[in-house]
C-alpha cells in the first residue's frame, strides 16, 4: 500500500512567486487531504480561523474555499497526479495537478510550480493513524 493512504490535516501553505512569499490561506489554515487505497482523492482547503482570504482564484484575487476530488496515481518519479473530477475551482475540473512528494518526520510535504509560475509548498500531518488493507 502507498505511504500516502489516509488522511491528512493541512498545517501549512505557501506561495513564492518573484521572490516573494505569501501565505493565502493565513497563518494558521485549515484543510484536509484525503487519499484512499483504491485511487480516490479528495482535498479541502479553507482560510484560516481568523478569516483570512482564501486561496487566490485565476486572476490573483483572494477566493474562498477550494475542495475537489477525483483520482490520484504516483508516477514513476515519486510525484502524485490530482486528475480533478470535481471542483469548487472551476478551472481545476478535468485538469491534472501534478504535486512532488517529500515525506518528512510525522508529515508530508507537498509542492507544485503553477502555470502562472508560483512555487506553491503544503505542509501536512497525519490526521489518524495509517489505514490498512484488510487480508
Amino acid at each position: 500500500m502507498d505511504d500516502l493512504v489516509g488522511a491528512w490535516a493541512l498545517e501549512d501553505f505557501s506561495a513564492t512567486r518573484g521572490g516573494v512569499t505569501t501565505h493565502p490561506l493565513g497563518n494558521r489554515p485549515g484543510g484536509m487531504l484525503l487519499y484512499t487505497a483504491d485511487g480516490w482523492m479528495s482535498a479541502l482547503l479553507t482560510p484560516g480561523p481568523a478569516g483570512h482570504a482564501g486561496v487566490p482564484d485565476a486572476h490573483g484575487a483572494p477566493g474562498g474555499t477550494v475542495a475537489y476530488a477525483g483520482r490520484w496515481e504516483r508516477t514513476a518519479k515519486g510525484a502524485v497526479l490530482h486528475h480533478v473530477q470535481f471542483s469548487h475551482f472551476g478551472p481545476w475540473v478535468g485538469a491534472t495537478l501534478e504535486r512532488g512528494v517529500h515525506f518528512r518526520p510525522g508529515g508530508l510535504e507537498l509542492t507544485a510550480v503553477t502555470t502562472r509560475g508560483s512555487h506553491w509548498l503544503l505542509r501536512w500531518r497525519r490526521a489518524g493513524p495509517t489505514p490498512r488493507l484488510r487480508p
